[in-house]
């Protein structure tokens, strides 16, 4: 995706908590290196030193998420970090970045899609990950030895992922594979991503965030 630094306004309004304050934009930054790390770049140079990110800390077992979305900010050039430009907590407020726009308003199409879709995106979610569960194909051993994991189960690991990258904006898993190399990692970040951005849109759903679209963009970001 091309980069093209900017300003983004996010609208804030009624009463946030001190946990509002930490857990929102920690949530927007983490989808924000996870689009910016899959999404196709434009820049010479940029699939390696994404692929050494993704690479770097396999995502297996007790792997914690915090150090995956880290990897990816440190990944990321620092003036290519969104940064804080102002902030305003009123009724109403806002949260205004510097950020790659072009990744920034997709990001929020992402974001308000999932939030107007809500229940139909979670039903997706619960049934994916259930199933993944009862096929024991997220525990640790399996990760690690590839035990018991057959063709067909390699299958459905592989269309589950397509359908998580769906509900997340990607036309499908391939450029999570190719990063990964796994398919079962892919969907593992999948699920990571799709939480926070459900999380992003709950903000949404309950009047205390909105996101801005492209200028003379009527679409509402409807991706299902």
């Amino acid at each position: 995706m091309a980069d093209e630094s900017g300003s983004y306004s996010i609208s804030i309004d009624g009463r946030w908590s001190l946990e509002d304050l930490y857990k929102f934009p920690r949530a927007y930054e983490q989808v924000y290196f996870a689009m910016e790390a899959v999404l196709p770049s434009e820049i010479p140079g940029e699939e390696q030193r994404i692929f050494r990110a993704f690479r770097a800390y396999p995502w297996r077992g007790g792997y914690s998420a915090v150090n995956f979305y880290n990897q990816l900010k440190y990944a990321t050039p620092p003036h290519r970090r969104p940064t804080v430009a102002s902030i305003r907590y009123s009724s109403p407020g806002w949260i205004e970045l510097i950020v790659n726009q072009p990744l920034a308003y997709h990001v929020g199409v992402i974001i308000m899609a999932v939030a107007g879709g809500i229940k139909y995106c979670n039903s997706v979610y619960h049934r994916i990950y259930t199933d993944m569960q009862n096929r024991q194909l997220l525990r640790m051993e399996v990760e690690l030895k590839r035990v018991s994991v057959t063709a067909e189960e390699l299958k459905i690991v592989a269309e589950s992922a397509d359908e998580m990258a769906r509900l997340v904006g990607l036309p499908s898993a391939d450029a999570l594979h190719a990063r990964t190399g796994d398919p079962l990692i892919s969907l593992k970040i999948l699920f990571s991503i799709f939480r926070r951005v459900r999380l992003l849109a709950e903000y949404k759903d309950n009047g205390k965030a909105d996101f801005p679209r492209l200028p003379g963009d009527d679409n509402k970001g409807d991706l299902f």
